[in-house]
């Protein structure tokens, strides 16, 4: 007998035997969620432990060097082969447990009954088990997703502070979590007010893995795409659909007529999006069982290709977790806790983070072998590495400036405005400050006043990424200033790109006839400009 059957560690002979699910252990063992790769391998290239952001890493695998512990004391737990060693209902705190991770649902009598038994002291066995359904909700997800990039969190509408338990005592729209720290309500995502839980958008392919992925991207099926289009999409019937697709569909009782839609970029049947008789697009909430009908995108998002770089969420995501300047410090003399092994341990890493913001992100570029789009970023880091207190040599420090590719899962219905990217000095990756289009007599030039002073050890101000108009590349070679290989900030040349909209929405409210001409031809609109239109002149003030 195995008390906690669902981890990975047994899981082939449990959950993935062939009696019940063949092959998906080997599936989840080698899934992102479980390798934690992109994780690894980013914390070992800042640490200068690698060369490249590209390559393969496992959490299980790390050693003793410096980017290896501060992974143990600070990053560890959050992977699914973690054991889980006692019984009971996921909660903020639970971490690992392979299969039951997502799959284990504790109801009110089982509850109850397992209380009783583990808590209260009652001999007798407990009469009501926990399930194991297909009911994966966010709670599931809570544990590991309200860490790093928040993005449980984010979904929900919560920030995090710096606050301390005792700050907050008696105030509104503030969430203390089982850990400690202190959010503050700020607007969750659209989907999330509508009802909608993260297994509504990310399937059995996306969670359980179908592959080996360096980065979390790579790996992700969901793409806005598929249930929000102005085309008809392609369509996959019962019999088409692929036998672990077909499973879900009868463990859910989803009707076997229907025609699912096939994913644009996965090339899969998605079996919760169909066309109904009407031959409109449906989206069905897979746990409440309630169908939504869904919109097509806005004029914005596809008259002319003025926007044809852009993600979707580049510009419906209404804000983003961001913190500038950390310090990360090794204190030899300090117990520390190895999350890998459990146990505690001479000698720890410790992080001091600077300022928080919930704030529109950053805009950058990811380049694919064919294509080029326009994604949200954040700091990854703006910090200071001190290595002396684990090397034993001093003034052993790296300081990094490296921005990160995020999908902040803060989705608004209504997009940003026009100003909110081609006026907002931290959408061109400047920070916050104060960023103007002046005109004066026959010349017009863009000037920026930081709101931070610039960082001692590259000259930028703290929270921006790139300077005003300058251009990240020194003899056409792009300094890295990302923690992805095929991303970056803008080049000068879209900067200007991007700044010439600017100038013409100084004068023009982005409702105009002239404004909406511009997303079918802008230069065609700018070669018919009055005497008085200056948007040529982008000269730095």
């Amino acid at each position: 007998m195995i008390l906690i059957p669902g981890n990975l560690a047994d899981a082939a002979m449990t959950c993935g035997s062939l009696d019940c699910h063949p092959g998906i252990d080997v599936r989840v063992t080698n899934s992102l969620m479980n390798t934690m790769s992109g994780v690894v391998g980013v914390d070992k290239y800042v640490f200068g432990e690698i060369d490249s952001l590209d390559g393969f890493h496992d959490i299980r695998n790390l050693g003793d060097s410096a980017a290896d512990t501060h992974l143990r004391n600070l990053c560890a737990s959050c992977h699914l082969g973690r054991e889980k060693r006692e019984t009971g209902p996921v909660n903020e705190s639970s971490r690992g447990g392979g299969c039951n991770a997502c799959h284990l649902n504790y109801g009110e009598a089982a509850e109850a009954a397992h209380a009783k038994y583990h808590h209260l002291g009652d001999k007798a066995l407990p009469k009501v088990h926990p399930s194991l359904s297909v009911n994966v909700t966010d709670d599931h997800c809570f544990g590991c997703h309200s860490r790093s990039g928040r993005i449980s969190t984010n979904y929900e509408g919560w920030h995090e502070t710096q606050f301390r338990q005792e700050d907050v005592v008696g105030k509104a729209n503030i969430r203390v979590l089982e850990d400690g720290r202190v959010f503050t309500s700020i607007k969750d995502d659209v989907h999330h007010a509508r009802g909608l839980a993260c297994i509504d958008c990310h399937g059995s392919f996306d969670v359980m893995g179908y592959g080996r992925f360096a980065h979390e991207e790579e790996a992700v099926q969901a793409d806005c795409r598929d249930c929000h289009t102005n085309q008809r999409p392609l369509t996959a019937s019962y019999d088409q659909l692929d036998p672990e697709s077909r499973r879900i569909v009868t463990l859910r009782n989803i009707d076997q007529e229907k025609r699912f839609v096939v994913g644009k970029g996965s090339k899969r049947p998605i079996i919760n999006v169909f066309l109904n008789e009407e031959d409109q697009l449906v989206f069905l909430g897979k746990n409440s069982g309630k169908e939504y009908l869904l919109t097509p995108p806005g004029s914005k998002c596809t008259k002319g290709g003025a926007h044809s770089d852009l993600t979707c969420t580049s510009c419906h995501s209404s804000w983003a977790p961001q913190c500038i300047s950390c310090h990360t410090t090794y204190d030899p003399n300090e117990e520390g806790y190895d999350l890998l092994d459990r146990e505690m341990v001479e000698g720890a890493w410790m992080e001091k983070g600077g300022h928080y913001f919930a704030d529109f992100p950053a805009l950058g570029v990811v380049e694919g072998k064919a294509s080029r789009k326009i994604k949200n970023f954040i700091p990854g880091m703006v910090m200071t590495l001190d290595r002396s207190g684990f090397s034993g040599k001093p003034d052993d420090q790296l300081h990094h400036r490296l921005y990160a590719p995020t999908s902040p899962h803060t989705i608004a219905a209504k997009g940003q405005s026009c100003k909110d990217c081609h006026n907002n000095p931290v959408a061109l990756g400047y920070g916050r400050g104060e960023l103007k289009y002046i005109m004066n007599g026959n010349l017009g030039a863009w000037s920026f006043k930081p709101q931070f002073a610039p960082w001692e050890h590259d000259g930028l101000p703290l929270d921006s990424w790139i300077g005003f108009l300058q251009d990240n590349a020194k003899g056409g070679i792009q300094k890295k200033n990302t923690t992805r290989t095929n991303a970056r900030s803008f080049t000068l040349a879209e900067q200007h790109k991007i700044l010439r909209v600017g100038a013409c929405l100084t004068c023009h409210n982005e409702e105009s006839e002239t404004v909406k001409a511009m997303l079918e031809d802008f230069e065609k609109v700018l070669a018919g400009k009055s005497d008085q239109c200056l948007v040529e002149s982008l000269k730095v003030r």
